[in-house]
């Protein structure tokens, strides 16, 4: 009968997980530094960044694996109470999840598949992440691309291990100008 109640309680190992790679997803360098967006939407882009690689690293062979399926349940789990927390209204979350679901994919995809090629890796980061399709040779995009490489390295291909994520300030372009300055200064 309890299992009723507590059927939905991630593993903590999941959580842990999930909860390390959100608060670097967080970090504020990624909106400053980078251009990445600090809306919704930018913010939604830097978690699938970062979880793409952890959910592959636990793969099964081809498959998903349990763990990597766990993780991403959980990452769907806290995008649903994310947008309910929001005030996105009861009808509206299912279709909302709908297409967070497929944008996820999409990105999946496309990050695992440019992996390698730091070109192609680039121009899915400046289509998806940095909103900038035209802008594939950005350097805040080739600074994504080489960050999601060191974050797929850093990815442990079992829930226990830690993950050591790499600095995200060690891949952060170069400003220009004085504008830069007054970014590092609010970023520090």
């Amino acid at each position: 009968m309890f299992r009723f109640f507590f059927r939905n309680k991630p593993d903590p190992a999941v959580r842990q997980l999930y909860e390390a790679v959100v608060a670097q997803a967080r970090s504020p360098v990624f909106y400053t530094n980078y251009g990445v967006a600090d809306t919704l939407d930018g913010r939604f882009e830097m978690v699938v960044l970062h979880i793409t690689p952890f959910i592959n690293a636990l793969k099964d062979g081809e498959a998903m694996g349990v763990d990597g399926q766990a993780l991403f349940d959980h990452f769907l789990s806290d995008m649903d109470q994310n947008l309910r927390t929001i005030g996105v209204s009861d009808l509206s979350v299912p279709k909302k999840m709908k297409k967070m679901g497929a944008a996820f994919y999409g990105r999946y995809e496309a990050y695992l598949s440019a992996r390698g090629d730091r070109a192609d890796l680039a121009a899915a980061m400046a289509r998806n992440v940095l909103d900038e399709p035209g802008r594939p040779d950005s350097p805040a995009a080739f600074a994504l691309a080489d960050y999601f490489e060191a974050l797929c390295a850093a990815a442990p291909d079992r829930l226990e291990a830690r993950p050591n994520l790499p600095d995200p300030h060690a891949f952060a372009p170069r400003m220009a100008g004085a504008g830069a300055a007054a970014v590092a200064e609010v970023a520090s």
